[in-house]
């Protein structure tokens, strides 16, 4: 039936764009999860990748925090490249960064949510724990909100507790928020503060080991860029 379909097409069959009231409104988290899931379900049968397909929902809800997530995975693809992890680690590594976010699809934000972050990793994880292709995915993605020093959500876990995927994804999300989005050809003294800003949290949030590899992979991408 869907045999001919792409992920836009797929989506505007179940999906309301971003601008129609039912979009906008607050959904019940278990009734868009259920949603997306028949979705993806739709997508298999039509040859279409799930990674794609709940990226193009994501951007439908919210265009920047997909496009955020489309530089954090380059992002982690380059830092588990760069510690030498082989391919089925670094596609795991790139995979989490890029699915991270899609708890958006479930939660909306709220000024008045202090539970925002874990909501949206818990919908992460059910999601692609749902999902056969993605599951492997699900218990990095619930602990990409872990810090380093074992103080974050959702289980307090500490160091090499919290998945390798997990923590590439944290440090490059924390990147990308503290330089704004930077990308090789933007001024290079915003993604060096954004570093240091890194270097002073390493051991706390972020893993100190990652942080050294991670100055490297920005050594590298500037000097790229320079020449």
């Amino acid at each position: 039936m869907h045999g001919s379909l792409d992920a836009s097409s797929l989506l505007s069959l179940v999906s309301p764009p971003p601008d129609s009231p039912r979009a906008s409104a607050a959904a019940d988290p278990t009734g868009v999860l259920t949603h997306v899931q028949g979705l993806l379900t739709a997508a298999a049968a039509a040859g279409v990748a799930p990674t794609s397909l709940l990226l193009s929902a994501l951007a439908r809800r919210d265009r920047a925090l997909a496009a955020r997530a489309r530089r954090t995975a380059e992002w982690a693809r380059l830092l588990a490249e760069a510690i030498e992890l082989d391919d089925q680690a670094t596609q795991v590594a790139h995979d989490v960064a890029l699915l991270a976010d899609i708890g958006a699809l479930a939660v909306v934000a709220r000024a008045d949510n202090p539970w925002l972050e874990w909501q949206r990793r818990r919908a992460a994880h059910d999601l692609l724990q749902a999902v056969p292709a993605l599951a492997h995915l699900a218990p990095a993605a619930l602990a990409v909100s872990e810090r380093f020093d074992g103080d974050g959500l959702p289980l307090g876990l500490h160091g090499d507790e919290i998945p390798l995927a997990a923590r590439i994804a944290r440090l490059v999300r924390d990147f990308d928020l503290a330089s704004h989005g930077w990308w090789p050809g933007q001024p290079a003294a915003v993604g060096i503060r954004a570093c240091a800003e890194l270097v002073a949290l390493a051991g706390q949030t972020v893993d100190p080991a990652l942080v050294h590899s991670w100055l490297r992979v920005l050594d590298r991408e500037v000097a790229a860029d320079v020449a």
